[in-house]
């Protein structure tokens, strides 16, 4: 939206940050940088640097339950992950079940080699990901980007602001370098996340678990193996 001209609108560096919160909470989206330099009529370095001291002083607030959150050259106003038990009991989200490691490997997938057909994808995985596809553009963390100049024209696939959002980095970019398993990585950005919030859940016997060698289910350490290991250490 193009903005009408006014010689008589100013924002003095004092008033600037007033009116960054002011906009962030009004538009309830990621805002950028060029957007917030064409509203308010200041240098978008300046405003860079307002945007990082802003970000600082709502994150180092205790009592504040909001948070300015950077993804790529925008930002956001959200909230804080802490506040993740007492906003579930405000909306009462209907449950998910947790996500399979396949999901995890193919957003991984996506992750690290964005923009990807289903094609590349099934390539990297071995195995049909239409299903999981699906999923993750039903839970928004994909989105399509386009189609590769190919025959047949396939879609491809990128991840989206509400990845970066959810599991709390700023761009893909940030993703450690990792050969195989790329899964785990995401895997372990949400578990920071569900920490931070302090509502860690305990998920269903996972595909690693299931799939080790001597693999059983139980509850405490086995009692039995380490009596043994004491027995031979005496030399019972």
């Amino acid at each position: 939206m193009d903005l009408i001209p006014n010689k008589d609108f100013s924002i003095t560096v004092q008033e600037l940050p007033a009116a960054i919160e002011a906009l962030l909470f009004a538009s309830g989206d990621p805002i950028s940088l060029a957007r917030l330099e064409e509203v308010t009529g200041v240098d978008k370095d300046i405003i860079g640097q307002t945007m990082d001291r802003l970000s600082k002083e709502y994150t180092n607030n205790p009592w504040g339950g909001l948070s300015i959150r950077r993804m790529e050259d925008e930002y956001i106003m959200c909230t804080k992950p802490q506040m993740k038990s007492v906003l579930e009991r405000y909306f009462q989200p209907r449950s998910r079940p947790p996500m399979s490691q396949a999901t995890y490997e193919t957003l991984a997938v996506i992750a690290y080699n964005q923009p990807v057909t289903r094609a590349q994808i099934e390539a990297v995985r071995g195995v049909s990901s239409d299903s999981i596809v699906s999923r993750l553009l039903e839970r928004g963390w994909i989105g399509e980007c386009g189609s590769l100049d190919a025959p047949g024209r396939p879609t491809l696939f990128e991840t989206t602001q509400q990845f970066l959002l959810e599991f709390g980095i700023e761009s893909a970019r940030e993703l450690p370098a990792l050969d195989l398993l790329m899964y785990q990585t995401i895997r372990d950005l949400e578990d920071s996340l569900e920490k931070a919030a302090g509502t860690h859940y305990k998920r269903q016997i996972s595909i690693d678990n299931i799939a080790a060698p001597d693999y059983t289910e139980q509850e405490g350490p086995d009692l039995s193996s380490e009596q043994s290991k004491q027995s031979l250490e005496r030399g019972d």
